[in-house]
C-alpha cells in the first residue's frame, strides 16, 4: 500500500510514522525532514496546489495531518479567510488531484470544534450530534469536511474524517504545551475547585486510530470522534501532570466564576473554556466498529513529557 502523509513533521506527523512501516510511505514537508527509515520525502509547499503544483504520483491513501491551526498569537487580519485557504481549500485541491490519479482512500483529520466547545447536561458529543463549530477554525474544518464529503461522492474515492478533542504528549504545542510549563515553574494555580470533565487524546493513541482509520475496511466513508476513553477534571489532570514531571505546586480554591472573569478580562476567553468548561467525547463507535482501543493510559503517556 503506497501511503501520502502531508503534515510529516509535525507533532501528529512524527509520531504517525513510526507506525506506518507495514507500507510504503510518502511524507510532504516544506524543507525539513523526520530520519526514519523508509520513508521517501517530497520537499514542497501545500499551498503551491493552488496556484501551480500538481501531485502526478499515485497513492492508495493520504493521511492529510497538514493544516492551520488554533493561533495562540493571532496576527491574520482576517482569520477565517486563511483558515480556510489552508484547511479547506488546500484540502480539497489535494484530494482532486490525488483522485484523478486512483486514489483509494482519503483520510481527514478535523476537529472536534467541529461539534462545539463544550458539551452540556452530562451528554458527550456522538458522532450523530449536529456540528455546531464556534471558531474560525472549526467553520473551516466542517467546511472542509462538507466539501471532501461532495468530492468522494462525485469523484469515487473513500473519506474518513477523524475529530479529535485537545492533542498531548512530549513537545505539545498550544495551550497544553503553555501548561506544562506552568507546572514545571511550580507556581500556585487557582485550580482546586474545578470539577469539570473534559477529554483528551494521547498523541500514541490517536497515530495508532489513524492507522487503523486507512486499513480497515470498515473505516470507509464514515466519521469518528476519539479520545482516550473517561473524560478527566482540570484539577486531576493538573494532578497527573505533577506527578509525572516530579513537580509540585499549590493548587488554590479559587471559585471558578472568578477564574473564568479575570482570564476572560485578560482576552484569555479560549483558555478559559478549555480550563473551566465540559466537552465530553464518546469514542464507542471507534471501540465497537472498529475494534479499537487506546494503547496507551493517560499517566503512561504523560509519564513520556520529559521534565
Amino acid at each position: 500500500m503506497n501511503v501520502l502523509v502531508t503534515g510529516a513533521t509535525g507533532f501528529i506527523g512524527k509520531e504517525l510514522l513510526k507506525r506506518l512501516d507495514f507500507c510504503d510511505v510518502t511524507a510532504i514537508s516544506r524543507d525539513k525532514q523526520v530520519d526514519y527509515n523508509n520513508i521517501k520525502w517530497k520537499h514542497l509547499s501545500l499551498e503551491n496546489l493552488l496556484i501551480s503544483d500538481t501531485l502526478d504520483d499515485k497513492f492508495d491513501v493520504v493521511i492529510h495531518l497538514a493544516g492551520r491551526a488554533h493561533m495562540l498569537n493571532e496576527n491574520s487580519g482576517d482569520p477565517l479567510t486563511e483558515f480556510r485557504k489552508v484547511n479547506k481549500e488546500i484540502s480539497v485541491e489535494l484530494a482532486k488531484q490525488l483522485a484523478t490519479n486512483g486514489l483509494k482512500r482519503f483520510v481527514f483529520v478535523s476537529s472536534i470544534g467541529v461539534n462545539g466547545a463544550t458539551t452540556e447536561n452530562q451528554q458527550p458529543f456522538t458522532e450523530k450530534s449536529v456540528a455546531n463549530p464556534h471558531s474560525a477554525y472549526a467553520l473551516s474544518k466542517y467546511e472542509a469536511e462538507v466539501e471532501l464529503s461532495n468530492l468522494a461522492k462525485e469523484l469515487n474515492f473513500e473519506l474518513v474524517v477523524i475529530r479529535p478533542p485537545l492533542v498531548y504528549g512530549s513537545n505539545a504545542l498550544g495551550n497544553f504545551g503553555k501548561l506544562i510549563q506552568i507546572v514545571k515553574k511550580q507556581l500556585p494555580l487557582p485550580f482546586a475547585s474545578i470539577n469539570n470533565k473534559r477529554s483528551y487524546v494521547s498523541v500514541t493513541n490517536l497515530a495508532s486510530f489513524l492507522v487503523i482509520c486507512a486499513t480497515h475496511n470498515k473505516a470507509a466513508n464514515e466519521t469518528f470522534l476519539i479520545s482516550d476513553g473517561l473524560p478527566i477534571s482540570t484539577t486531576v489532570l493538573l494532578q497527573k501532570l505533577m506527578q509525572a514531571l516530579n513537580k509540585k505546586s499549590v493548587l488554590l480554591p479559587l471559585p471558578k466564576l472568578l477564574i473564568n472573569f479575570l482570564l476572560r478580562i485578560l482576552g484569555k476567553k479560549a483558555m478559559a473554556v478549555q480550563l473551566l468548561d465540559n466537552l465530553e467525547v464518546d469514542n464507542s463507535k471507534a471501540r465497537t466498529l472498529l475494534h479499537w482501543s487506546p494503547v496507551e493510559t493517560m499517566d503512561e503517556a504523560l509519564q513520556k513529557i520529559k521534565s
